[in-house]
């Protein structure tokens, strides 16, 4: 037995376009690898400023009847890295969906659009339980097939992260 998914789904494609609409004017990343150590890497550099993002995030709010917010909502942190302490920030966004609606599928469909748009490649998605990592990587096999002819054969790989085997 094989599920067929529906890619044309008008409510989960405005959820995505949310999304992707945050970072209209961000170029796309095209492949430059870094190597170090024998090890190569893409990273998801964002080359917007904060009033861009905001000014994006106010016309997703107005398009989808949200009273817009006067500022963006970030999460901070010091972190330690190589050269010491470090002050970081991330912009925390939210989408909220209905129980039932398909969230996962939302969320997984949006990375690759965030890819086929802006060229963001990784992605880490964090969950609150055994049962839920289960469901989203069976999820994530499900739909692999139907995801790769959505989006033109796009890489698709992932993984449950194990911190006891790195």
């Amino acid at each position: 037995m094989e599920f067929k998914f529906n890619a044309n789904q008008d409510f989960q494609i405005k959820a995505i376009e949310a999304v992707t609409d945050l970072f209209d004017g961000q170029p796309r990343i095209e492949i430059n690898l870094s190597v170090l150590n024998g090890l190569s890497a893409v990273p998801n550099k964002l080359d917007m400023e904060d009033s861009d993002i905001l000014n994006n995030l106010k016309n997703v709010q107005k398009k989808n009847s949200i009273q817009a917010g006067s500022e963006l909502k970030l999460i901070q942190a010091k972190i330690e890295t190589d050269n010491g302490g470090e002050d970081v920030s991330f912009y925390n966004f939210s989408v909220e969906m209905e129980t039932g609606t398909g969230k996962t599928y939302v969320y997984l469909r949006t990375a690759l659009e965030l890819f086929k748009q802006y060229g963001f490649r990784k992605y880490i998605i964090v969950v609150p339980s055994v049962a839920i990592r289960e469901g989203v990587l069976k999820t994530l096999t499900i739909t692999a097939k139907h995801f790769r002819e959505l989006f033109d054969n796009i890489p698709y790989r992932f993984y449950a992260y194990n911190s006891a085997n790195l």
